[in-house]
């Protein structure tokens, strides 16, 4: 008689495990806008070390994060500043004019980084660290935009054609940067350490003072240039304005800005010639679409707090 098969021993496979430093990918494709995560298997809890070519920066790095957090620091001076000298500047001087070249400086270094930073293959989730296919996606994508955009005003003003040389196209160039804003808060979204009601807060009002800043700067603008310096909403608010500091000429429109968002409209404060009725047309449309952007997104805060709520009591009882 043959000798008894022994029952096979099943063989045992480790489940591979991505790395914390994977678990982010970006919805639209580029390395600066993680928003979304890569899920490890379920229990995992090993961490391999994800090895890249020599002077390639991984996008998970904490210095690299910590290089995007002081970036949209400063696109958080370029919402503030770039409206206010479209408004109220011919051009921007003294210290100004040096902080504003600073900012554009950090924004040149960003670019050359990118050349050096990995991505994250959408179609086998590994990380691209060859140069050539990184500067390839960069050049498809945001390269063009970021450089304009952080040209020195100086140097634009001598490159380009005379019609474009005012300082207020360029200052509509640098308002690109605020993507990265928006990148910033879809992550922090889907970030379990921060607080989603706290983020979505902070993101609406973010929003809406810069809504508000950015018209009020701008009706300015629009009353200034008018023909008549006399015919303007500043000039009915605050006679002879151009004496005025501009603290004084800046809070009255943001006043007039808030009003107006807010669909109160004292009158006080209104139109005066055709172009300000124009633009205040085209401004309290698009207000009827903001107001429902926040009302639905603070409903439905509400509602989800609430739900937690109710669920937290009944499962006391």
């Amino acid at each position: 008689m043959g000798k008894p098969k022994l029952p096979r021993r099943e063989k045992r496979f480790s489940m591979p495990v991505m790395c914390s430093v994977e678990r982010e990918i970006s919805i639209d494709g580029s390395h600066y806008s993680v928003s979304s995560g890569i899920l490890p298997s379920l229990g995992a809890k090993s961490c391999r070390v994800v090895k890249l070519r020599r002077f390639i920066i991984s996008p998970y790095d904490k210095r690299y994060r910590a290089w995007e957090t002081f970036l949209i620091v400063l696109v958080a001076y370029t919402a503030w500043v770039s409206p206010f000298e479209i408004g109220f500047l011919d051009r921007p001087t003294g210290a100004l004019a040096i902080c504003d070249n600073l900012v554009n400086g950090f924004f040149i270094i960003d670019i050359i980084v990118t050349f050096f930073v990995a991505y994250l293959d959408r179609s086998t989730f590994l990380l691209v660290d060859n140069r050539k296919d990184i500067a390839w996606k960069y050049a498809r994508s945001w390269l063009f935009l970021d450089f304009v955009s952080s040209v020195p005003s100086e140097f634009a003003r001598i490159i380009l054609p005379h019609q474009l040389r005012s300082y207020g196209f360029l200052n509509m160039l640098r308002l690109w940067r605020l993507r990265r804003v928006s990148a910033l808060f879809a992550r922090l979204e889907k970030d379990v350490n921060f607080n989603y009601f706290y983020v979505r807060v902070t993101k609406l009002t973010c929003v809406t003072l810069f809504v508000v800043h950015f018209a009020g700067c701008f009706f300015y603008l629009i009353g200034t240039k008018y023909p008549d310096p006399s015919q303007n909403m500043v000039a009915l608010a605050v006679p002879n304005y151009h004496e005025q500091s501009l603290w004084v000429r800046y809070v009255t429109t943001i006043y007039w800005s808030i009003t107006t968002l807010t669909t109160v409209g004292y009158g006080d404060l209104h139109a005066v010639n055709q172009r300000e009725r124009i633009f205040v047309i085209c401004f309290m449309i698009f207000n009827l679409g903001l107001t429902a952007y926040l009302i639905g997104n603070m409903t439905s805060l509400v509602v989800q707090m609430t739900g937690r709520t109710s669920k937290f009591v009944s499962s006391l009882f």
